[in-house]
């Protein structure tokens, strides 16, 4: 069965697994937008209704086919659980009525230029090539966290800016998604911790060589959230980057690991942007899912001026601060020196 029959199928026979009271609900199948990625989205909608869940029915073909024993009639069951179970979950008042949504934003990170068409119908906030996009969180338990993206026409429904939208999301966005700072050695010591009893003695020899190379390697300080779950983002709250720069004393290099977390490494002079740069482009090639990639790109954090940009673009811009500086020097040697001349007066006695 190809993927068109598998969503016609479950569009056909979805309301013979929900009750009578969805005899007459709307079955529709759409494209739907998400950061960094498109799916193939299937929506059951009461007439009473006034927000119903949408199905990723990419992500359910791709469960059909790698698990042999599924059958149609399972996963309809499975889509059937979740329509019913969404509008009990979802406490609409929470997402429309600002005064209380505006304490549930949180910030989420993408590329500008992937979901450049997405970002025509979303309020947000460009830091160079990284949008800052803004979600209310729905629910948020040990199964994960629930939460819709704020778009134009909610936003017009709340009555305010998208100023005061993100002012309000950068207010409440630690303490939803509270930032988190380590070393690189840090966390792959908490891998060890967490899986060395379930590994044979080849995987922990691979990981115990992993660590004697990553130590051979700059230091890298891993900046996320506490879930680790579009945590990007932390970066941007406020004051991280600046307190960023006390802990390392002077300028940093930021490389966009993926939408999940930042990596920061020290200016001291032992890497080049290009070095990073062509780092982060393999690493995006081969580790990284299409739907969780940044960007290519490498930036930087000027401690001095608390200035965030492509690393490039501080390249560029220390270049004309110094030419600048070079003219100045060179207009002020050229200046004659002027003594203060003094006016003689004739006095008569």
């Amino acid at each position: 069965m190809n993927f068109n029959e598998f969503v016609n199928e479950v569009k056909d026979n979805i309301r013979l697994f929900l009750p009578e009271a969805y005899e007459n609900a709307e079955v529709s199948v759409m494209d739907y937008q998400k950061l960094n990625t498109t799916y193939k989205g299937l929506m059951v909608k009461k007439e009473d209704e006034t927000i119903t869940p949408t199905i990723n029915m990419d992500q359910l073909y791709k469960a059909y086919q790698n698990q042999p024993g599924v059958t149609m009639e399972s996963v309809c069951r499975r889509i059937a659980d979740v329509v019913m179970e969404a509008p009990i979950q979802v406490n609409l008042k929470s997402i429309m009525d600002y005064d209380i949504a505006k304490d549930n934003l949180f910030i989420r990170v993408s590329s500008a230029e992937t979901n450049k068409d997405m970002l025509a119908n979303v309020p947000h906030q460009l830091k160079e090539d990284l949008a800052i996009t803004y979600h209310v969180a729905v629910s948020m338990d040990e199964e994960g966290l629930s939460s819709m993206l704020i778009k134009n026409d909610l936003l017009k429904q709340y009555g305010i800016t998208a100023e005061q939208l993100h002012e309000d999301a950068m207010k409440s966005s630690p303490r939803i998604m509270a930032p988190e700072v380590s070393s690189m050695g840090a966390i792959m010591e908490e891998l060890v911790e967490k899986d060395l009893f379930m590994m044979s003695p080849e995987e922990r020899e691979i990981l115990q060589e992993s660590i004697r190379e990553s130590a051979q390697m700059p230091i890298f300080f891993v900046v996320t959230n506490q879930q680790r779950i579009d945590g990007a983002g932390a970066l941007f709250y406020p004051e991280v980057m600046d307190n960023l720069g006390e802990l390392l004393g002077q300028d940093y290099f930021i490389l966009p690991s993926s939408i999940h977390q930042m990596l920061v490494l020290p200016d001291n002079g032992e890497v080049s942007a290009d070095e990073l740069r062509m780092m982060v482009t393999e690493v995006n090639a081969t580790q990284v899912a299409p739907a969780e990639r940044l960007t290519n790109d490498v930036y930087h954090f000027d401690t001095k001026d608390h200035v965030f940009e492509k690393a490039d673009r501080f390249t560029e811009r220390q270049k004309e601060k110094g030419a600048q500086a070079a003219k100045t020097e060179k207009a002020g040697k050229e200046q004659p020196d002027q003594k203060p001349k003094t006016k003689k007066h004739d006095m008569e006695l």
